[in-house]
C-alpha cells in the first residue's frame, strides 16, 4: 500500500515538518510506503476528453495536509480517498463556512455577525451595516478573516474608531465579527478528534494576548477537559463527517464550552508535547480501517 502525504508547495515551517516526520515514522511502522508530495509538483491537468489526470500513477490514499480544495477534489475524481475529504477541508478552511455548517445544530458558539459581500470595485458609503452590527455586539469585538492560520488574521477592536479602521481594511475580504468571550481571554481547549473520537487534549494559555495560539506566545498544558467539552468536539466531527479535526473551544462565563474554531489539518507539535497519544499513528490506523 502506498500513501501520499501532500503539503503546500509554497509554505512550510517547523510545525509542517514535524507532522511530516511523524507520519513518515507511522507509515514505516505500519509497513505502508510513504511518499511526500508538494502541491506544485503533482502535475494535475484535464485531458482533451475532460478527464482529470496526474503525471504519475495514483496512490492507494492521500493524507492531505494542505488547503488546496481544488487539488483535493481532483484527486477524489480519480477515485482516490482523501483524508480529510475535500468537503471537510472546504468547510474548515473558512471560518464563515464552518459557522454556517455548525449552525442550527444545538452547538454553543459566540454570537456572530457575518460581513456582507462587497464587490472589489465598490466601496461602503454609509454606516448601515455598522449600525446594525452594534445592535448585536458591544465592545470589545473580535474580528476574524474567514481564512487564516495561527491566529494572525484575528483582531480585537475596542472602540468605534478601531472598528471603522478594521472595517475599511477588510471591506473586500470575507470576514466576521464575534462577541469577545472575556471569561476565556488568552485561554482555550484544543481537542484532537480522529474517527469521531477525541484522542488528545491540551489547554493553551497566553498571558500576553487574547489569542491562545502557541505561535503567538501561548503555552501548552496537559489537560483533560470536562466531559461537555469532549462531547461538543465529537459532535462537531459527526456533523462535518470529518476523519480528523482539531477543535478549539472557549470557556463561557459558566465554564461551559463554546465552539471557537475547527481545523481540518490541525498541527499537533504543541499538543504532542503534553500528550502521550501518538496522533500520527492513531490517524493512520483510522485511515487503514476506512480503506
Amino acid at each position: 500500500m502506498t500513501g501520499w502525504f501532500v503539503t503546500s508547495g509554497y509554505f512550510t515551517n517547523d510545525s509542517v515538518e514535524y507532522v511530516a516526520e511523524s507520519f513518515k515514522k507511522a507509515f514505516e511502522k505500519e509497513k505502508i510506503r510513504f511518499v511526500r508530495k508538494k502541491s506544485n509538483e503533482l502535475g494535475c491537468f484535464l485531458s482533451e476528453s475532460g478527464e482529470v489526470c496526474f503525471d504519475e500513477p495514483m496512490p492507494d490514499f492521500v493524507l492531505f495536509w494542505d488547503k488546496d480544495v481544488t487539488l483535493a477534489k481532483c484527486i477524489e475524481k480519480c477515485g482516490v480517498r482523501v483524508f480529510n475529504k475535500s468537503s471537510v477541508i472546504e468547510i474548515c478552511d473558512s471560518k464563515i463556512n464552518t459557522a454556517v455548517a455548525l449552525s442550527n445544530r444545538n452547538l454553543p458558539m459566540p454570537k456572530t455577525v457575518f460581513s456582507p459581500l462587497v464587490f472589489s470595485n465598490r466601496d461602503e458609503t454609509d454606516d448601515v451595516f455598522l449600525k446594525g452590527l452594534l445592535k448585536q455586539l458591544s465592545f470589545p469585538i473580535v474580528v476574524k478573516e474567514a481564512c487564516g492560520s495561527f491566529g494572525s488574521q484575528v483582531y480585537l477592536v475596542k472602540n468605534i474608531e478601531q472598528l471603522k479602521e478594521i472595517r475599511k481594511k477588510l471591506l473586500h475580504v470575507p470576514h466576521l465579527y464575534q462577541e469577545f468571550v472575556s471569561s476565556s481571554e488568552g485561554r482555550d481547549e484544543r481537542i484532537i478528534v480522529i474517527g469521531k473520537k477525541a484522542v488528545a487534549f491540551m489547554q493553551r494559555k497566553n498571558d500576553k494576548d487574547f489569542r491562545a495560539n502557541i505561535e503567538l506566545g501561548g503555552k501548552a498544558y496537559f489537560d483533560v477537559p470536562p466531559c461537555e467539552f469532549v462531547q461538543v468536539a465529537q459532535k462537531v466531527a459527526e456533523i462535518l463527517d470529518a476523519d480528523y479535526l482539531g477543535v478549539d473551544l472557549l470557556y463561557d462565563k459558566s465554564g461551559l464550552p463554546l465552539v471557537c474554531e475547527v481545523n481540518s489539518n490541525a498541527y499537533f507539535k504543541g499538543i504532542q508535547s503534553v500528550s502521550d497519544a501518538d496522533i500520527a499513528e492513531i490517524y493512520l490506523k483510522h485511515i487503514v480501517s476506512v480503506l
